[in-house]
C-alpha cells in the first residue's frame, strides 16, 4: 500500500497510516509538552477565529483560498500557525487575509497537517463515503424544491387554507337555502366574495414584499373571514327563529328558511381561515388555547339545545302530522345525534385515538358534502329546526374548531407505526355503532312503509336492517380478533372483514340506489363501504415495525399494539416459566 502512495504527497491525518518513518511517529512514544504545544496552536487559533464576530449561525468561506493548497492539506498550516480568517464586513471578492500565531521553536516535525474540510479520511472513523459525503436529496416532489422565501409556509396551514377556499367556492355554488329569499342567498354570496378575496389578499401581502406586515396580514384575515362567520351563523339562528311558531304545525309548504349544505361549508370555511397562520406571526397562547376548548364546548350545548328541541317537535307532530313522520325524524335523530357524540366526546375528553379517527371521518363528510349538488347525499339534504334535528352545521363547526391550531396544541398527538393499528381498531368500532343505528332506522322505516309514506317496501327495510346488522357482526368480529386473535391471523380477519364490508356495501348501494333513488348514506351501504376501503389499506398499506435485523416483524407490531395501553412491557414478561422444571424431582447423578 506504501508503493502505491505518490513520493510528495504529505503525511495522512490518521497518524497510524503515515509514511514517514515508523521510528518517529507519535505512536511509538508520547508527545513532550512542546510538541503537544506546537499541534494544538493551529486548533485553539481556529477556534477562536470560529468564536470572532461572524455570526453564530455563520460559516467561514473558504472559496477565496487556492484549491490546490486544500487538497495538499496545509490549512492551517502546522509549523506557523497561520489560518485564512474571513472578515464579515468584507466585499466578496476580498483576498482573505491571515492570523498567525506566535513561532514556538521548531524542532523535528512529527506531527501531521490538518486537511481541508473536504478531504477527509475514513479509516477508524466508523463511516462509509457514500454516508458520509453525499449531498443531501433534494427535498419535495420529483425534485421539485420549495423557494427560499417560502420555507415559513407550513404544510399544516397551507391545507387548512386551501379548504377554506374550498369550501367557500362550494358554499357559492350549492344549496343555501330552500326559502329561495333573494336577501339571503344575495348576502352570502357577498360574504363568500369578500372572504375568498381576503384569503388571495392575504398571501399576496406575506409572500410579495420583502418584509411583509404581519400585523396588517392577521388584521386583513380576520376582517375578511368575519362578515362570512356571522352570515353563517345568522342563517341558522334565522331557521331557528322562524321554526319557533310553527314547531307543532303540519308545514305543507316546507320550512320558513332551511338549511342547505352551503350554509355549513360557508361556516366551515369561515371557521377554517379566519384563524391567522404561523407564518404570519401568530402563535396561539394559552388564553387562545382555553378560548378554543370554550367554544367546542359552546358547540356542545347548542347541539344539545337543538337535540332537546327536535324531541319537542317530535312529539308536536305526532298530533298534528302523524306518527309516520316522527318515526322517521327519531331515526334520523339518533343517527345524527351519536355521530355529533362520538366527534365532541373525542375533542373534549381528549382521547386521542378516537380524537384523529373522528376527525378524519368528519373531513371525509366535508369531502362529500362539496358534492351534494351531484351526488344528492342523504347528510347534506337540507334540514330545519322545524322539520328535523339540525346537526350539520355544529358537526361541521366542531370539525373546524378541532383542526384549528389553537385547539390542537391542547392535544397530545403523536404518531407511530402501530397507531395505524389503533385506528383499525377506532374505525371498526365507528361501524358498529352507527350501524346499530342503521338497524334501528330500516326497523322505523319498515313500520313507517306500510302506511305508503316511504319509498320502498317494508320487505326491503328488513332486508336492509339484515345487511347493516352483518356489518355490526363482521365489525365485531374484525375488532376481536385484532385485539386478541394472534398476529398474523388477526391481520388477515381484518383484511377479510374489510374486503367483505366493501363487496356488500357496494351491493347495498346498488340495490338502494335503484330501488328507492337514495345515495350512498349511512342506510344505504356508503359507510361499510368506505370503512371497509379504510380498514383494509390501514392493514396492508403502511410498513410493518422492524425487528432488529431490519426484517418486518408482523408479530412485534402487534405486540407493541396491545401494549401500549399498559404501558411498558415488564421484564417478569420476558422471563421462561419454569415452575414445571423446579418442580420436577431429579435424582443425583451416580446414584
Amino acid at each position: 500500500m506504501d508503493k502505491e502512495r505518490r513520493h510528495g504527497e504529505n503525511q495522512d491525518s490518521d497518524w497510524i497510516f503515515a509514511t514517514d518513518d515508523p521510528h518517529t511517529l507519535p505512536t511509538e512514544r508520547l508527545p513532550d509538552r512542546a510538541e503537544f504545544d506546537r499541534y494544538s496552536a493551529p486548533l485553539l487559533a481556529r477556534r477562536r477565529s470560529a468564536a470572532l464576530p461572524p455570526g453564530e449561525n455563520e460559516t467561514v468561506d473558504l472559496s477565496g483560498l487556492d484549491p490546490e493548497q486544500l487538497r495538499a492539506g496545509t490549512e492551517p498550516d502546522a509549523a506557523t500557525g497561520a489560518i485564512p480568517a474571513i472578515d464579515p464586513d468584507a466585499e466578496e471578492d476580498a483576498v482573505p487575509t491571515t492570523v498567525t500565531v506566535p513561532e514556538e521553536p521548531v524542532g523535528p516535525s512529527t506531527t501531521a497537517p490538518l486537511r481541508a474540510p473536504r478531504d477527509v479520511t475514513y479509516a477508524r472513523s466508523g463511516t462509509t463515503p457514500n454516508a458520509e459525503d453525499e449531498d443531501a436529496p433534494a427535498t419535495g416532489l420529483n425534485g421539485f424544491v420549495l423557494p427560499e422565501r417560502f420555507k415559513d409556509l407550513g404544510i399544516f396551514d397551507a391545507l387548512r387554507d386551501v379548504m377554506a377556499l374550498i369550501c367557500l367556492v362550494a358554499a357559492m355554488t350549492t344549496t343555501f337555502t330552500v326559502a329561495h329569499s333573494t336577501l339571503v342567498d344575495g348576502v352570502g354570496k357577498i360574504v363568500i366574495g369578500v372572504g375568498l378575496a381576503a384569503l388571495v389578499a392575504v398571501h399576496l401581502m406575506r409572500w410579495i414584499p420583502s418584509t411583509p406586515p404581519l400585523p396588517a396580514i392577521r388584521v386583513v384575515r380576520v376582517a375578511g373571514l368575519a362578515p362570512a362567520l356571522l352570515v353563517a351563523v345568522g342563517t341558522v339562528v334565522s331557521d331557528l327563529v322562524g321554526s319557533l311558531p310553527v314547531l307543532f304545525s303540519s308545514l305543507p309548504d316546507g320550512p320558513p328558511v332551511g338549511l342547505g349544505v352551503g350554509v355549513s361549508l360557508l361556516l366551515l370555511g369561515a371557521i377554517l381561515g379566519i384563524e391567522p397562520r404561523a407564518h404570519e406571526g401568530y402563535l396561539p397562547q394559552a388564553r387562545a388555547r382555553r378560548v378554543a376548548r370554550i367554544l367546542l364546548v359552546a358547540v356542545g350545548i347548542a347541539a344539545a339545545a337543538a337535540l332537546l328541541l327536535a324531541l319537542v317537535m317530535i312529539i308536536g307532530r305526532l298530533f298534528t302530522t302523524g306518527w309516520s313522520y316522527s318515526l322517521l325524524v327519531i331515526g334520523d335523530t339518533v343517527i345524527s345525534a351519536l355521530l355529533l357524540g362520538i366527534v365532541l366526546a373525542s375533542a373534549l375528553l381528549r382521547e386521542r385515538s378516537w380524537y384523529v379517527f373522528s376527525t378524519a371521518a368528519v373531513s371525509s363528510l366535508a369531502v362529500a358534502a362539496l358534492a351534494d349538488n351531484t351526488l344528492q347525499l342523504q347528510f347534506a339534504a337540507p334540514l330545519s329546526f322545524a322539520t328535523d334535528y339540525v346537526y350539520l352545521p355544529f358537526l361541521f363547526a366542531a370539525l373546524g374548531l378541532m383542526i384549528s391550531r389553537s385547539f390542537v396544541r391542547t392535544m397530545p398527538i403523536a404518531f407511530q407505526r402501530t397507531d395505524w393499528l389503533v385506528f383499525t381498531v377506532r374505525a371498526f368500532e365507528f361501524s358498529a355503532l352507527l350501524h346499530t343505528a342503521a338497524v334501528l332506522w330500516h326497523v322505523l322505516a319498515a313500520v313507517v312503509a306500510t302506511s305508503g309514506r316511504l319509498q320502498g317496501s317494508p320487505v326491503l327495510h328488513l332486508i336492509d336492517a339484515a345487511v347493516c346488522l352483518c356489518f355490526v357482526a363482521v365489525s365485531l368480529f374484525a375488532r376481536t380478533s385484532l385485539l386478541s386473535r394472534p398476529a398474523v391471523t388477526a391481520r388477515a380477519n381484518g383484511v377479510i372483514a374489510g374486503l367483505l364490508m366493501v363487496v356488500v356495501g357496494f351491493l347495498d348501494v346498488i340495490v338502494n340506489s335503484l330501488a328507492t333513488g337514495a345515495g350512498a348514506g349511512l342506510v344505504t351501504g356508503g359507510t361499510a363501504l368506505t370503512v371497509g376501503i379504510a380498514a383494509a389499506l390501514m392493514l396492508t398499506v403502511p410498513a410493518p415495525v422492524r425487528d432488529e435485523f431490519g426484517a418486518p416483524d408482523i408479530v412485534r407490531m402487534f405486540a407493541d399494539f396491545r401494549a401500549r395501553d399498559s404501558g411498558s412491557i415488564s421484564l417478569l414478561s420476558q422471563v421462561p416459566d419454569v415452575t414445571e422444571e423446579t418442580a420436577r424431582k431429579k435424582a443425583f447423578p451416580g446414584r
